[in-house]
């Protein structure tokens, strides 16, 4: 046991070596009224089928920029007990430390499975209570200790989302009120008009269970974003339940038009206005995107004497170039203008993106 506990202490050390020790700040915008939390509410340790000492998870969001996560370790699942003593309470005792000292919000959580249906309780106030429970026993469980819950990876080892006989009962019971509707790389379509029609809060994390800078590089990272009242556990659980999220996956966002709205009119502001420009000419607006959010935009046609030219991706933390095309016949004088810009990455339903206004302000001269 000391050679596994030495052997154990020297993957943390190496560990911590290879995770950089620089944060990054991953900019994202509060909204009115709101503080936005960076949060992954699914990750597994050594205390399941996690390759990871707990306190690294803790580490590795704070390297990544995040502000809440969840170590949810199976409770039913624990294939390394014999060299790991310990159960999903463990991960949570082990990394609590740590992310006090890092300012990390750390949710205590676990993951209960039967088959390849998986739900995340997330808030949990005794850990001890659930041991032996089978699925159903221990959601009814959560409920009583005012957990919040969701549904993992609604479509995982089938060939596509479906909503389930044993979900539906769950659902009308009341067991669970989120869905994992992007896990790790993967986003489950079919599953995405279930948001609205269930009133499900939408989620969206890494499931990860090796080193978190393998299998996300570069900001790949899954993120739920949480818009929250107070820096506060409380206060996120409250959140959540209120559904105020976005899920955030590399490229891709989803979540309620409002919420998506204010995030772009945030993040992105017009540099340079009023912007001049002649008839029959390009002109080009500079827009600076002041977060890490990618936005990929589109200026909508309209009747009018502006034209879009081509879709342009806003990077997180750049000044991109906007081209429009100004008609021959375009007045001269100083206009105030909205431009009407379709985010094609920004998803707020099925088959729908966002659509935003830009004020603008344009001279045309001679």
């Amino acid at each position: 046991m000391k050679r596994l506990t030495r052997y154990l202490a020297l993957l943390f050390a190496l560990a911590l070596v290879l995770v950089a020790q620089v944060r990054d700040p991953l900019p994202v915008p509060d909204l009115p009224g709101y503080q936005t939390l960076k949060c992954d509410f699914h990750m597994h340790t050594v205390f399941s089928d996690g390759q990871v000492w707990p306190p690294l998870r803790v580490l590795e969001a704070w390297r990544d920029g995040l502000d809440a996560i969840a170590i949810t370790d199976h409770i039913d699942y624990q294939p390394h007990k014999e060299h790991v003593q310990g159960d999903p309470g463990s991960s949570y005792a082990l990394a609590r430390s740590t992310a006090e000292q890092l300012g990390i919000l750390l949710v205590p959580a676990f993951e209960v499975a039967r088959g390849d249906i998986h739900f995340n309780v997330l808030f949990v106030r005794d850990f001890s209570a659930f041991r032996g429970l089978d699925q159903q026993a221990a959601l009814r469980l959560a409920r009583q200790q005012d957990a919040f819950v969701f549904w993992n990876h609604p479509g995982w080892r089938r060939p596509k989302a479906e909503w389930l006989p044993i979900v539906d009962e769950y659902y009308r019971e009341q067991l669970f009120q989120g869905m994992e509707l992007v896990n790790g790389t993967t986003f489950y379509p079919e599953a995405f008009p279930w948001v609205e029609e269930k009133k499900l809060t939408v989620v969206c994390n890494t499931d990860v269970h090796g080193l978190t800078a393998w299998e996300y590089p570069n900001r790949t990272r899954s993120i739920t974003l949480a818009f929250v009242k107070a820096r506060t556990l409380e206060s996120l659980k409250e959140a959540l339940r209120a559904r105020r999220t976005v899920a955030w996956q590399a490229d891709n966002l989803w979540g309620a038009e409002g919420y998506l709205t204010q995030l772009f009119r945030e993040a992105v502001k017009v540099e340079g206005s009023p912007v001049p420009a002649r008839p029959g000419a390009t002109l080009s607006v500079r827009l600076r995107n002041q977060s890490a959010l990618p936005f990929s935009v589109q200026v909508q046609p309209k009747d009018g004497w502006l034209r879009g030219v081509r879709p342009v991706k806003l990077a997180g933390e750049m000044v991109t170039a906007l081209p429009i095309a100004v008609s021959k016949d375009a007045p001269q004088g100083t206009h105030s203008v909205d431009l009407e810009l379709e985010v094609s990455n920004c998803h707020t339903g099925p088959g729908r993106h966002l659509v935003v206004k830009l004020p603008l302000r344009i001279i045309i001269g001679k």
